[in-house]
């Protein structure tokens, strides 16, 4: 108490307990101000980390593509897997010229866009109940088993991968800039030892799918016997267009729910000119003109904008990145579409499969 007031030291007791309650009351809903705040800049940024319960963001349960017997079906993703071997440098050399690393060492890890997006799709869905299967080749050699581990310890089911006799694995040699840019060239390895037998195999694996992923890795003839089979069975297929620069066949582009470029890979499909939004809209609706019913393209920095099939425009901003910096955007976009093609399983619109995709990648 004051002591120079010239009030009572100690108010009435009724009003000294209805004082108490008011802060009380007050410093509670401070503290829950303060909760819920920091869930949500938890929402958005924990999927790019890719967290244990990303899901969170969305409340994804595991409910959607659920087989008759109770069984959630999974994530399907047939492609690639490559060992990255990774060079940090200051910049990418000019024709004939020869620049040193910055590290004195390569970085080795798990690569390939079907085992990226493989990876992710596994963390993302972790507490979902929802597996995330990877199909792809393993090389005969002694990066084999060290890919196997670590995919597993992701959460991949491999065990409908094959080995290779004859090649190796496949490698991606990425050159990395400070500013996280990555410039790569693939050596496919066992990529490329996929048969039309194998292909065919994957019939009941794709057809019990509750989406599948491709990417361009692979033989073509295995991207289109798989999203034959999916679109038989109403099973969603999304072609990522990254990996060998190569035509589009219009009949893939029929079969698959959704045809995901970059905006170079949209440019390198069209043909056409793209910088501004009408251009990419322009050339979105040339592949549709083709037979592709959506068409998702991740634009970096400004974000991603999928053109549906009805011809309404969805559009999502970049989100925030933790700490401010890119570190390394290699693999970015496989974790944006395996991050879309999870949040699709769940029945989720597409502005929420964007915005999980975003946070994601």
């Amino acid at each position: 108490a004051n002591r120079n007031s010239s009030q009572p030291a100690l108010a009435a007791p009724g009003l000294f307990v209805t004082q108490l309650l008011l802060i009380i009351g007050m410093a509670i809903g401070v503290v829950a101000a303060l909760v819920v705040l920091s869930a949500l800049a938890a929402a958005d940024h924990r999927p790019r980390a890719i967290a244990s319960k990303p899901g969170a963001l969305l409340g994804l349960r595991g409910g959607g593509g659920v087989h008759d017997d109770g069984v959630t079906k999974p994530l399907v993703v047939v492609g690639s897997l490559n060992v990255d071997i990774t060079i940090e440098v200051e910049r990418l050399p000019k024709k004939e010229e020869t620049v040193m690393a910055s590290s004195p060492c390569t970085s080795v890890a798990v690569g390939g866009k079907g085992a990226n997006q493989a990876a992710a799709a596994a963390r993302l869905a972790t507490g979902t109940g929802r597996p995330a299967v990877l199909v792809c080749e393993f090389g005969n050699d002694g990066y084999a088993e060290t890919m196997r581990t670590a995919l597993q310890e992701a959460g991949v089911d491999v065990s409908r991968c094959a080995h290779s006799a004859e090649l190796p694995t496949g490698q991606g040699i990425v050159m990395l800039t400070p500013d996280g840019a990555a410039s790569s060239i693939v050596v496919p390895g066992a990529n490329a030892g996929w048969t039309a037998e194998r292909a065919a195999a994957l019939e009941e694996l794709v057809c019990g799918a509750s989406a599948v992923l491709l990417q361009r890795e692979i033989p073509e003839e295995v991207n289109l016997a798989v999203a034959r089979f999916a679109c038989a069975a109403g099973v969603p297929v999304l072609q990522d267009v990254g990996g060998e620069d190569r035509p589009i066949d219009d009949e893939l582009l029929r079969e698959v729910a959704y045809v995901c470029p970059n905006e170079t890979e949209l440019e390198r499909l069209t043909g056409m000119t793209i910088g501004s939004e009408a251009e990419i809209l322009a050339a979105g609706r040339s592949l549709q003109s083709r037979g592709a019913r959506n068409v998702l393209v991740t634009l970096g920095g400004d974000g991603s904008l999928l053109l549906e099939e009805g011809g309404r425009v969805v559009r999502q901003g970049a989100l925030p990145i933790p700490g401010g910096r890119v570190v390394d955007a290699t693999g970015a976009g496989d974790s944006f579409r395996a991050a879309f093609a999870l949040a699709l399983t769940e029945g989720r619109p597409h502005e929420q499969c964007m915005r999980f995709a975003a946070a994601a990648g």
